[in-house]
C-alpha cells in the first residue's frame, strides 16, 4: 500500500509502497482510508520534530482520516462493510521497520469494534483509546469526515470550559482549531466571539460566527475584558500578551502546543484573578453532536478545506498551500478506489 512516509524530522515527506500490517485482534476491521486532512499544528510539528514529546521516526503521517470498512474480524458486530469510520489509520510495521504518527495517510488501515470488546468484558484499557472509531452517517459527505477529529476535540474542550449563553470569548489564532472554536461558540450561544489572527482570514471567521476580529499586530484595538480566553497557538508569549484582556474570574485555556515547555505568564500584566484550565478534552464524547451540527449547517467543510482536492502524489503541493497560508486544512484523497 502507498503511504506518506517521514523518514527523519527535516520537513520532507515521500510516497512509499510498504507492506500493509495485519489486523491485530478479532475485533478489528480493515478499512480503505478514503480522505484525510493535513493538520498544520500536529502534522507540522511532527514534520519538524516540534512536539513536546518524542516521536518514533521513521513514521507514517496523519491523524485526521476516515475510512470505509472493507473486511470485518470474526468478533465485530457493531460495524459493517461500507461504514465510514472516523479517526482511522494504519498500524506500525509488523517487523518494526517503521512506526506511525497516527498513520492516517495510508491507503489501508484499521478500526476496532470497541463496543463489542466492552460488551464481552475485555479490560477497559484495551478498548478505551478506540472510542474515537465511530461511524459517520451516510447523509454526511465523506469529504467532511476528516473534520470530525478537529470538531470533536474542540467541542469537548469548549463545553468543558463552560462556554455558552453570556460568554464573552477571546480566541488567539486563526488556524483550523480557532475556526472550530468560533463555530462551536456560536452554536452554544456565546454573547461575543472575538478573534486575534491574520487579517487574510477575517472573512471566513466572521462567516463561521466571529463577532469581532483583530489583527494580531494591533492588540491595542482591544478595549474590553473577556470571561473566557482560548489560546490556540501556544507560542512563548501568546497567552501572556492577552492577560490584560482577562475579566476577573476568567478561565484561560491554552490549547496550542507551539512552545508548550517555554510558555511565559507574567501576573503583573493583569489585575484579574483567573484560572488556567487543565482539564483537557474527550474527543469521542461529542461525536453525535458534531453529526447534528453538520446536519444543521453549523459547520461547512469548505471553511477549512477550500475547494482543491489533493492526493498522496500531490501531497507536497498541499504542504506548500499551508506554507503560503492559502488553505487551513488541505483535503487529501488517500485511497482512490475506496469509494465515496
Amino acid at each position: 500500500m502507498k503511504v506518506i512516509y517521514v523518514e527523519t524530522p527535516d520537513g520532507t515527506v515521500s510516497v512509499r509502497d510498504v507492506q500493509e500490517p495485519p489486523l491485530l485482534t478479532d475485533y478489528d476491521c480493515r478499512v480503505a482510508i478514503v480522505y484525510g486532512t493535513i493538520c498544520a499544528g500536529t502534522d507540522g510539528h511532527i514534520l519538524h520534530d516540534r512536539l513536546p514529546w518524542d516521536m518514533p521516526y521513521p513514521l507514517v503521517l496523519g491523524h485526521e482520516s476516515v475510512g470505509r470498512v472493507v473486511e470485518r474480524g470474526p468478533k465485530v458486530r457493531h460495524l459493517k462493510v461500507g461504514d465510514l469510520v472516523a479517526r482511522v489509520g494504519t498500524a506500525s510495521a509488523a517487523d518494526g521497520s517503521w512506526n506511525i504518527g497516527w498513520g492516517g495517510f495510508a491507503e489501508f488501515g484499521f478500526c476496532r469494534d470497541w463496543r463489542a470488546m466492552q460488551e464481552d468484558g475485555v479490560e477497559k484499557s484495551e478498548w478505551d483509546d478506540y472510542r474515537i472509531h465511530q461511524v459517520i452517517p451516510g447523509d454526511i459527505p465523506a469529504e467532511a469526515g476528516p473534520l470530525f477529529i478537529t470538531l470533536r476535540e474542540t467541542l469537548s474542550y469548549t463545553q468543558r470550559l463552560r462556554i455558552g449563553e453570556g460568554t464573552t470569548l477571546l480566541i488567539v489564532g486563526s488556524g483550523g482549531n480557532a475556526l472550530a472554536f468560533v463555530a462551536h461558540a456560536r452554536c452554544l450561544g456565546a454573547e461575543q466571539i472575538v478573534v486575534i489572527g491574520s487579517a487574510a482570514r477575517e472573512a471566513v471567521f466572521r462567516e463561521a460566527g466571529a463577532t469581532g476580529y483583530v489583527n494580531y499586530k494591533a492588540l491595542g484595538q482591544i478595549t474590553q475584558k473577556f470571561n473566557r480566553v482560548i489560546d490556540t497557538v501556544g507560542k512563548e508569549s501568546s497567552s501572556d500578551d492577552i492577560l490584560p484582556f482577562l475579566a476577573d474570574g476568567a478561565i484561560l485555556g491554552i490549547y496550542g502546543l507551539d512552545d508548550w515547555e517555554k510558555l511565559i505568564l507574567r501576573p503583573a500584566r493583569t489585575t484579574a484573578t483567573f484560572t488556567i484550565y487543565q482539564g483537557g478534552y474527550d474527543e469521542p464524547e461529542t461525536h453525535d453532536q458534531v453529526v447534528e451540527g453538520f446536519r444543521a449547517g453549523a459547520y461547512k467543510r469548505e471553511w477549512w478545506t477550500g475547494e482543491p482536492l489533493f492526493t498522496l502524489n500531490t501531497f507536497t503541493n498541499a504542504l506548500a498551500a499551508i506554507e503560503r497560508r492559502e488553505l487551513i486544512k488541505p483535503l487529501i484523497r488517500v485511497h482512490i478506489a475506496g469509494g465515496t
